[in-house]
């Protein structure tokens, strides 16, 4: 008995030398720019989540603040029409809501839930502003997810557990981006699902989460198949998959984070992450689970060159900082023999890490200190990381205050502080210090003679400031035009920029190249509907080059245009402009290129066609020495569709309808081209 007296009073003793003496923290893998998007409490949050993504909104939609199964599938809906959500308690709307409603001029209000949630005393305040509002509220959460599915045109739907949030959370931007309805389910399907299920069809079912939540049976018996189950052993390994599996979808480096334990920051900040192109991952409060914390470090560019990501072969210099001195001892654990005690803020060399514990070498004796009291030097050195360009890491926006995600967890993000989880601590590949990217858009590689300056000064004209996404109506690109009207034809489609070369970017953090790649996949499936052989020089976020330079990327497309020899080659772009008020499309030609004629003609189709057909302002055609417009063998046109750097334009370039019917404008384009030839010299 005595003997075992003696275990319990050293395991005692052991924890509270542990517990009693400071942790110090240590570097972290993860190395990205942070902002805090955080107000007093969680409707101040709300409204700064709107006040960082929007100057104005036609719709705002209103939710109670402590009612999350109404907001969680609102996400699509809100996107679809570009409205922030706001919170407020549900018998009256808070104050400050009042005055952030005063800024963005809404002309109406949409209130999400029933009147238990959100009271008639709302109505009636909406009334006394003269503020037209609508209600949509099911008798359920689940009902209340389907009416906001009914507000959108969809062959797809996501389904995932209403009983709490994290799974409909974690599919929310990709929803968002994608306009695909989420509909909340129990582990039995409610009869509005069921029903919507059975009216509507879809194609494509995503299921969000395991078994447990959302089982296979419940959609199967009634002959709904899933086409994709997504869902991990927790929420965080959930939303870890759904972000990995949807990463084609998101356009941005920067990354949303919310907290995977309280709902209403992350509800608001969905449509915020939405407006960006950007996922939004789940976090604890005080660091950040494994999963999520891999597909951060993945997601990383760069890295300091000081930072070893932990290798054990090059530690360098460490200091101690236990109060009392570190014992030194012959084997990686606390059980080992001692062998002395190192002072406080001795500095010692690392030579090996094994788990917690380095290997160093103290007047003359060899042994194994703990990891927990060593400050690494790399850590304190100020210059580390301010040599290097973080920014193309993307920043992390970080929803809520520190009692909702901790400066901790922050201080991890930002690489000044360790993980607690050892799983994250792990040796990660190296990474480069820097990125070789273009230190401007290129525009197509103008490297001989540029473009006319344009610096307009027609401001005769009303310049639209408001954009509506209702007024944009899906047109018939086939409409006019015979089947299989190119039949025979081989058409190049450049959309421009990709990978490391954003082009240009909007004022709302939106990307050209993500533009210009929804463009030329919309025309690629409307030019191959038409018989025509269609080559892309890229169909992803990715550059045609094998090692990414300008020229590089450049050559590589005007490569391969030669080297397939299509019919045409169709160039396309955004525009950018200083002045944020310009607008209009244009189309470029080259007097160099050998069919400059036809570059010429098929150039004055095109745009023809996209500014009688999308209503663009018509800043005609232009002559320049673009790269990949000089250098290619075949007709070849650079088209600027509009001004991303316009915020109007900008809005409708992120427009799936306007980039569909840019599209069928290009085509109908290229088919006036054929259809009214060049006369024979």
């Amino acid at each position: 008995m005595g003997f075992v007296k003696k275990i319990i009073l050293s395991i005692i003793t052991s924890l509270a030398v542990v517990l009693c003496t400071p942790f110090i923290t240590q570097a972290s893998p993860l190395v990205y720019p942070t902002e805090r998007i955080s107000g007093q409490d969680r409707v101040d949050t709300a409204l700064k989540i709107s006040q960082k993504g929007w100057d104005s909104a036609q719709t705002v939609i209103l939710c109670e603040y402590s009612d999350f199964p109404d907001s969680i599938a609102s996400t699509p809906f809100a996107v679809s029409i570009n409205a922030p959500i706001l919170l407020t308690k549900g018998d009256s709307i808070d104050p400050r809501v009042l005055k952030e409603l005063q800024r963005l001029k809404p002309q109406k209000v949409i209130l999400l839930g029933g009147t238990v949630c959100l009271q008639p005393s709302i109505e009636k305040e909406l009334n006394q502003l003269s503020l037209t509002w609508e209600r949509i509220g099911g008798v359920d959460r689940y009902e209340t997810s389907i009416l906001l599915a009914k507000r959108l045109s969809t062959d797809s739907l996501i389904v995932a557990n209403g009983d709490d949030f994290p799974d409909a959370l974690s599919a929310a931007t990709f929803a968002g981006i994608k306009q695909i309805p989420i509909a909340l389910t129990s582990t039995t399907l409610p009869e509005s699902v069921l029903q919507y299920i059975k009216d509507k069809a879809p194609q494509h079912i995503i299921v969000i989460g395991g078994e447990v939540v959302v089982p296979s049976k419940e959609l199967t018996k009634n002959n709904f198949a899933i086409e994709t189950r997504l869902g991990g052993l927790d929420r965080y390994e959930t939303n870890a998959k759904v972000t990995t599996y949807m990463k084609e979808t998101y356009q941005s480096d920067d990354l949303f984070l919310a907290s995977g334990i309280t709902f209403p920051d992350a509800v608001a900040g969905t449509v915020l992450a939405s407006k960006f192109k950007a996922p939004l991952l789940l976090t604890e409060q005080k660091d950040i689970p494994p999963s999520v914390y891999a597909l951060m470090r993945e997601h990383m560019k760069v890295e300091p060159p000081s930072s070893t990501n932990n290798a054990s072969s090059d530690l360098n210099k460490g200091r101690i900082t236990a109060a009392g001195g570190l014992n030194l001892r012959d084997t990686p654990s606390s059980t080992g023999k001692l062998l002395l005690t190192i002072p406080k803020d001795a500095t010692i060399d690392l030579a090996n890490q094994q788990n917690r514990w380095y290997k160093t070498t103290y007047q003359s004796k060899t042994g194994w200190v703990s990891a927990d009291y060593v400050t690494l030097a790399s850590t304190n050195d100020s210059t580390s990381t301010s040599n290097i360009d973080l920014s193309v890491n993307g920043t992390v926006y970080i929803l809520g205050g520190t009692g909702v995600i901790s400066s901790k967890t922050q201080t991890i993000i930002e690489g000044k502080t360790s993980s607690n989880y050892n799983t994250n601590l792990k040796d990660f590949p190296a990474l480069p210090s820097t990125l070789q990217k273009p230190e401007t858009p290129s525009r197509g590689g103008d490297v001989i003679t540029p473009p006319p300056t344009d610096t307009p000064s027609d401001t005769t004209s009303p310049v639209q400031t408001t954009y509506d996404p209702s007024k944009e109506v899906l047109q018939d690109p086939f409409a006019g035009i015979p089947a299989n009207a190119l039949a025979g034809k081989t058409i190049m489609l450049d959309p421009g920029h990709g990978g490391p070369d954003t082009g240009a970017i909007g004022p709302n953090h939106t990307y050209e190249k993500a533009n210009n790649l929804a463009i030329a996949l919309s025309l690629n499936t409307i030019l191959q509907q038409a018989g025509a052989k269609v080559i892309l020089t890229r169909t992803d976020d990715s550059s045609p080059a094998s090692n990414y330079s300008e020229i590089e990327d450049l050559q590589a497309r005007v490569d391969l245009a030669n080297k397939s020899n299509p019919d045409l080659f169709i160039c396309i772009h955004n525009d950018s402009f200083s002045n944020p008020d310009v607008q209009g499309s244009s189309t470029y030609y080259s007097q160099d290129n050998p069919k400059q004629q036809e570059s010429l003609q098929l150039a004055n189709s095109i745009q023809s066609a996209v500014t009688n057909t999308v209503q663009t302002k018509n800043r005609g055609l232009k002559e320049a020495g673009f790269y990949v417009l000089r250098k290619t063998t075949m007709p070849a046109i650079l088209l600027e569709t509009a001004f991303i750097s316009n915020p109007y334009e900008e809005a409708r370039l992120q427009n799936p309808t306007f980039q569909k019917n840019v599209a069928g404008a290009i085509f109908h384009g290229i088919y006036n081209y054929y259809k009214n030839p060049l006369p024979n010299p």
